[in-house]
């Protein structure tokens, strides 16, 4: 007899856990930070409801077994979600995950339960607290420690999960990531600053251009042939966390406190005053955007730090309670 407990998450990114806007386009970088959550249900009976094109992102975990694909509720077979959950987390704002979620029986649910619903009541009780914070932007925690509390439970660390395997070579020391989804084009360095860091870097590094746009799999194997990333806050970015790469990491329009970076590298920020900064937009009305006032040179900089093995700075784990911090590793 099947004694595991089982657990449902429904993420499939058509929303941002931490962004209050629904779009056509999948995030898939916000799919895939939430695999950190899989390692607090080892020998559970996880199912995960996901979008058609995120399949490649968790296919193949070893922690998740029942992999579902579908982009409304009505895609789903029938038969398909039966029986009795243990805990849902609900990871989705849109209504109709919402009216899914709270009818597939369980003893326990966490995330979202009504967006349509004034303040808290948009949440499960035990989640109102952490997703009402991050929503309204009242201060910045790292992602996996907001949806760690949302859940009930303490961040420690714990990774994103890749499940696909690359076996390639590191065969370029320095990829640039240097393109980002259509959903946060202000994320995007501008294309003359690659251009010319492309020069001030390939006289003394082996340098590769983004490859493999059109295949999660070929472009996660574009990364692990790369000794260190150059990259936006993207997909690449998690992606490479996961791969353990050394990272340089661009911000302007989003936090970088809500991106831990587990030792692997050094995080950047534009040297301007903007008092619009982190906007979280998908559009920009400043005449000089923020990402512009990241130049070559500061990126230059933090790639010899890290080719040349020099300490890198950590970032802290604020677990509460209890109140008490970790000073970050490597792990």
């Amino acid at each position: 007899m099947n004694t595991r407990k089982r657990l449902l998450i429904i993420k499939h990114g058509f929303s941002e856990t931490c962004d209050h806007n629904i779009s056509p386009v999948v995030s898939y970088g916000d799919v895939f930070r939430c695999t950190c959550l899989l390692e607090d249900f080892k020998g559970w009976h996880v199912t995960w409801i996901t979008a058609q094109a995120a399949f490649d992102l968790l296919t193949e975990n070893h922690l998740i077994d029942h992999l579902i694909l579908a982009d409304s509720p009505g895609e789903i077979p029938p038969g398909m979600v039966t029986g009795h959950y243990q805990m849902i987390i609900n990871l989705e704002k849109q209504k109709d995950w919402c009216e899914f979620a709270a009818a597939v029986p369980a003893d326990i649910r966490y995330g979202f339960k009504d967006c349509s619903s004034p303040g808290c009541q948009s949440f499960y009780p035990e989640s109102a607290g952490p997703l009402s914070a991050a929503l309204e932007r009242n201060g910045y925690l790292p992602l996996q420690e907001t949806l760690f509390q949302t859940v009930g439970r303490q961040w420690h660390g714990q990774r994103y999960i890749l499940g696909y395997k690359p076996r390639v070579a590191e065969i370029y020391d320095i990829g640039l990531n240097n393109h980002v989804g259509s959903k946060w084009p202000t994320k995007l360095w501008p294309m003359h600053h690659w251009k010319s860091l492309y020069h001030l870097l390939s006289d003394r590094y082996a340098v590769s251009w983004q490859q493999s746009l059109n295949s999660v799999r070929h472009y996660i194997d574009w990364l692990a042939s790369c000794r260190l990333i150059i990259t936006s806050d993207s997909l690449g970015l998690h992606v490479s966390l996961a791969l353990r790469k050394k990272i340089v990491a661009l911000f302007g329009a989003t936090a970088p406190e809500q991106v831990y970076m587990y030792g692997h590298g050094i995080k950047l920020t534009p040297n301007c005053d903007a008092s619009c900064m982190p906007c979280f937009q998908p559009r920009c009305h400043q005449q000089k955007k923020c990402m512009e006032y990241l130049t070559p040179e500061m990126v230059v900089e933090a790639v010899d730090s890290l080719m040349q093995g020099k300490a890198i700075p950590a970032d802290e784990i604020k677990v509460k309670p209890p109140a008490r911090q970790l000073v970050e590793s490597a792990r």
